[in-house]
């Protein structure tokens, strides 16, 4: 099981992704179409419309499966056709902890870095 290091990434768009759907799952399981589409309006411009950004959306949340951050189930719920929903595992909510610690540092840092940067 690969492992998210958290202290190895920054502003990448991928990171954003990730933490959103990590975030997301926080207290509920959501289906795919759900938590890629809320990637949309949470972050506008980060993942393309379209099939595209809906690969890569579909993507990552195999990846975070992968690493057994997330586990997924197929619910039949509902009408129309199964629906794979998404939960946190216990090593999800870990990173979920530590991508809060990180992105708070995170904030530090770039408050500072544009305290200093309008002095110049």
């Amino acid at each position: 099981m690969k492992r998210c290091n958290v202290r190895s990434t920054g502003l990448s768009p991928t990171f954003w992704l990730r933490a959103w759907i990590i975030i997301s799952l926080s207290d509920r399981e959501l289906h795919g179409y759900e938590l890629i589409s809320s990637l949309s309006e949470a972050f506008p411009g980060i993942i393309t419309p379209g099939i595209g950004g809906m690969g890569r959306g579909y993507r990552i949340l195999r990846e975070l499966e992968e690493e057994g951050i997330i586990i997924g189930r197929w619910s039949m719920e509902g009408t129309g056709p199964a629906k794979k929903v998404y939960r946190l595992t216990d090593e999800g909510e870990k990173l979920r902890e530590e991508i809060i610690k990180h992105v708070e540092g995170m904030k530090d840092y770039i408050d500072k870095f544009l305290e200093l940067a309008s002095k110049l």
